[in-house]
Formats: structure tokens, sequence, C-alpha cells
């Protein structure tokens, strides 16, 4: 007997809602099953699919490691989450929704300073001054480091962000900012502009596998029908 696909999708948040209107245009509909409070979801007539609520940034971690055989949660949290993600995670669909960027932004008043180059050249001049290095907050610490080392940047320090990272020049914990953005209004409220070149990823929902389950259950016919459902076949 072939146990249930089980797939992993965001509890909470906007992504949640897109998630839903996904699986419903894709005859999948998601029905809450026991006490509301309990939030417990089941896909409407499939017993052979199960998903799974969790939170969006744990879900790629658990599909590594196999404790669920897919997942769904944007592409920018797979990249952060699993460094080597390829080799034990297989990407099966890029969907339509959930775009965001993972940008760098900084203070609108520093009007000389718009691409990497600028910022290298202050970076550079700060530590110089006050022996101290230009403070970047983000959440995305592996892709931001990843992005800063590729481009031969150095005089920086990354500070990790516990809460709303576009306050944290406000707030006096960072001097400059990477943080994701989908329409860029949260940044200019926040008196921030993007550098020229400061895009270090664009993101999206995506669908994914753990490889070895892929591998392992070709012939699952509840795997096969889902990934025909979903326009991954």
């Amino acid at each position: 007997m072939q146990s249930r696909v089980r797939i992993g999708i965001p509890s909470k948040g906007r992504l949640k809602s897109s998630v839903e209107k996904f699986f419903r245009t894709n005859s999948l509909d998601l029905i809450k099953n026991g006490l509301e409070r309990e939030y417990v979801l089941n896909f409407e007539n499939r017993t052979d699919i199960q998903p799974v609520l969790m939170n969006a940034s744990d879900i790629p971690l658990e599909v590594r490691k196999g404790n669920i055989d897919l997942g769904l949660t944007g592409k920018d949290l797979l990249y952060e989450k699993v460094s080597d993600w390829s080799k034990t995670i297989v990407e099966i669909r890029q969907l339509n929704f959930g775009f965001a960027n993972l940008v760098i932004a900084l203070p609108r008043f520093w009007v000389d300073v718009n691409t990497l180059d600028d910022l290298d050249d202050i970076a550079h001049f700060y530590r110089k001054k006050s022996s101290k290095r230009l403070k970047i907050a983000t959440k995305y610490q592996n892709l931001v480091r990843e992005f800063f080392v590729t481009r031969e940047l150095v005089d920086y320090q990354i500070v990790e962000s516990q809460g709303a990272t576009e306050g944290a020049i406000k707030n006096g914990l960072a001097d400059v900012i990477a943080d994701i953005t989908s329409t860029g209004e949260t940044l200019t409220q926040n008196n921030l502009k993007l550098l020229d070149d400061g895009l270090i990823l664009k993101s999206s929902a995506t669908i994914f596998a753990n490889k070895d389950y892929i591998e392992k259950n070709k012939n699952n016919e509840s795997l096969k029908d889902f990934l025909r459902l979903i326009g991954s076949d």
C-alpha cells in the first residue's frame, strides 16, 4: 500500500491565501478538519495527499530531512535555509504568485550612493575613519553574505534582523538593510532607496520535493496524479 503524499504549506500570511487559491484552481480544495482552533487542513475527497501546515521558513529544512515529501514556499526561503539545496531537493514548479525581490536598500539622503561600487567606497571610508564596519541588517544572512563575497565587498558586518528589517536604520541598529520587497512601498515609507545593482534574488512561490522521495516514488499513482493536477507532470 502506497503511503500518502505529504506536502508542507504555509500556515499563515498572504502566501497561505494564495496557496489555497492555487490548489482550488487545480481541483484540490483545502478544507478544515476538526476544531476551529486546531486549524487542521485536508484536501477534499483526497485522503492520499496530506497537506501539512507549518511555518513557511521551516518547510525547506523539513523537505531536506524527508519529514515531508514536497513543500510549497518562497524560493528565497529555500535558497537561504538550504545552501546546498540542489543535492537533496529538486524544484518541481515555479508558481505565478508570491513574487518578491531580495534587495539592498539604504537611506534616501545618501544621494551619492547608487551602486555597489559607491557602497564599497563608503564602507571603506567608514572603516578607515572609525575602525568599524558598515552594518547591514537582514534576515537573509547566507544569501547576503554570498552576494557580497561574489562581488568582493568586505568592509561590512551583517546584523541579524529580529523584527521589521526596514526599521533597523531608523532605530540605529544598522546603516544598510537587505530585505524582501514586492512593491517597494514599505521601503519608500521608511525613506529608503534601492541600489541600482543591488538585486540579490528574484523570488516567487515554488513547489519543490525531496530528491530521494521523487526517485523512489516514480510509480506512486497519488504522486503522479498530484503532479498532473498542478501542471508538473
